[in-house]
């Protein structure tokens, strides 16, 4: 009976430490799961994102600016009725929003920037599923090509023009900042640095 008792024990114990191993293994995995960039993209990637936000938020166009590669320009998304369309252009102006009935608006973040999937907004209830500031880099941007190719079944694209949207958007993420208002835009990797390529002013508002 002691035999078996300190068997039993031995068994508990080995069950224990290997649920306990396994959950290490999963919440290790759930923290890093969700970065496909490599790590010592990380820092790169995270420093342009928050520049940008805090450049935008602060309406300042010199520093927004300054993340925008004249080679890729910044092509704004935004929807004039039921179809978003986009404008390409070279810099931002925080005093001349496009378009021009859509100012650029001011808010505060106290959010951190997390790399995760990112929040979905529901016109239905006019609401995001969930609040804060995210980044997907498991999953390429793909929202202008979409609307390039929509634009090309009516002749407005020619195919110039859409394979150099989908060159652009190749290797690009989107990053989501939801709050009372909303910034969204897209980020990619040039000449060895990060810079803001999209800026979506159609996605998260749903008055078409």
């Amino acid at each position: 009976m002691k035999n078996l008792g300190l068997a039993l024990c031995c068994l508990i114990l080995a069950c224990v430490s290997c649920t306990s191993s396994n959950k290490k293994t999963e919440e290790k995995k759930d923290s890093t799961e969700n970065t496909q960039i490599p790590s010592a993209e990380t820092q790169q990637i995270t420093e342009t994102i928050t520049r940008f936000t805090r450049a935008y938020i602060s309406q300042d166009n010199q520093k927004a600016n300054a993340l925008i590669h004249p080679d890729l320009g910044l092509y704004v998304i935004y929807r004039p009725g039921a179809a978003d369309t986009y404008e390409r252009v070279d810099s931002i102006d925080f005093q001349k929003p496009l378009p021009t009935h859509f100012p650029y608006t001011t808010f505060e973040n106290e959010y951190v920037l997390r790399f995760d999937k990112l929040p979905v907004y529901d016109c239905g209830g006019e609401k995001w599923d969930k609040l804060g500031f995210f980044c997907d880099t498991t999953e390429q941007a793909i929202q202008l090509t979409r609307i390039a190719e929509f634009r090309q079944e009516f002749g407005e694209v020619g195919d110039d023009e859409l394979k150099t949207i989908t060159e652009i958007e190749k290797d690009s993420f989107r990053v989501i900042l939801t709050k009372n208002e909303n910034l969204i835009f897209h980020v990619k990797k040039y000449n060895g640095a990060w810079y803001v390529t999209v800026l979506d002013r159609a996605y998260g508002w749903c008055d078409a």
